[in-house]
């Protein structure tokens, strides 16, 4: 690693070689940003990487900003796109005198490209989308959660994968009342982008707001992930939640913009039927959860006397209670009843 070089209120690190004890190189940086300038770091290991992302962190306890410098078509870019190291640049200059808001369009398109590539070189459409939820959490600095609609050609949703079950359970919100921005933005004839950036005042979905508020989450967006282009192909939505209202900039939101139009272009690539296969794999899965959650409340009003409904309301709070999917919750008191001690509603 060279010599640190201060510039005005900036300390710009330029780096090479193993970058192992990065995180504790800078302490006690005084300056309000430090650059990383990483272009002649060759290879930029994994480890390397890790490296860049704890001293970033390190320094933003300390409140100081922190800038990458590297080239936005390289190996290194897309390694640091993936654990998240996000103010990337292509030049010094731009790096030293830009913000975060104003991030460099032209690098995140490239990296937006370059994040396609490897979208593409993904073997299965399970692997892809995946990539494309993990990838979300990295290009948008405000997603709490992140999740993955799916719509039959038959007009069934299904969420294959997401990023917490929290994100899963507020689909599923949406699914059961028709009503919900993943739900608008999944339909053919949808609007491709929904946003509300407040939902404790959203009226368009009272039970979807209700939920989601509920659960500590204020503001959502949701973007057209797959055009259904024939009768026999599924389309589908990329659903973003935040915990703050007003959550999204205006960067964030074209960021999400992009993104769904990459990740459709690799999930064009992938083979209908494979996509329609999932989804019907994820319906079979979603008729066993309904099942066994029915199982599990007729147990439950059968030994406290109490409604359906009630007994729903239980499981439900057991499952955010203990952050355990609701489904898994009714099994185990499906299969081992006679074990276990049930909660009641007051305790």
């Amino acid at each position: 690693m060279d010599k640190g070089l201060r510039v005005d209120r900036a300390l710009v690190l330029r780096l090479s070689g193993q970058l192992g004890e990065l995180p504790a190189t800078a302490a006690g940086v005084l300056t309000p940003l430090v650059v990383l300038d990483l272009r002649d770091v060759r290879p930029l290991t994994a480890a390397d990487a890790e490296a860049v992302h704890a001293f970033i962190r390190l320094r933003a306890e300390e409140g100081i900003r922190c800038h990458v410098v590297v080239d936005p078509t390289g190996a290194a870019a897309q390694t640091l796109t993936a654990i998240g190291a996000l103010s990337l640049f292509s030049d010094l200059d731009r790096a030293l005198t830009n913000d975060d808001e104003q991030a460099d369009t032209s690098t995140l398109a490239e990296q937006l490209e370059s994040l396609t590539r490897t979208l593409l070189g993904e073997t299965s459409v399970a692997a892809t989308l995946e990539q494309i939820i993990k990838a979300a959490t990295i290009v948008i600095p405000a997603a709490d959660l992140v999740s993955v609609t799916i719509r039959t050609p038959e007009g069934e949703f299904t969420t294959p994968v997401e990023t917490s079950v929290v994100a899963g359970q507020l689909d599923q919100v949406q699914y059961e009342s028709g009503k919900g921005p993943c739900v608008d933005a999944a339909r053919p004839e949808g609007p491709g982008y929904v946003l509300s950036e407040d939902l404790a005042h959203e009226r368009r979905w009272p039970e979807f707001a209700a939920a989601a508020t509920q659960r500590g989450y204020r503001c959502v967006l949701a973007t057209e992930l797959l055009q259904a282009t024939g009768s026999g192909r599924p389309s589908g939505a990329l659903n973003i939640y935040c915990r703050q209202p007003y959550g999204f900039s205006d960067t964030e939101r074209h960021l999400a913009l992009l993104l769904a139009t990459h990740a459709s272009l690799a999930l064009a690539n992938t083979q209908t039927s494979e996509l329609a296969e999932l989804a019907q794999t994820q319906l079979r899965q979603a008729i066993d959860t309904r099942d066994v959650i029915g199982q599990a409340k007729g147990i439950l009003m059968n030994r406290q006397g109490i409604t359906a409904e009630e007994a729903f309301d239980l499981l439900r709070k057991t499952s955010q209670s203990l952050n355990v999917k609701l489904v898994d919750i009714a099994r185990t008191l499906t299969i081992r009843h006679g074990e276990l001690d049930v909660p009641t509603q007051d305790g």
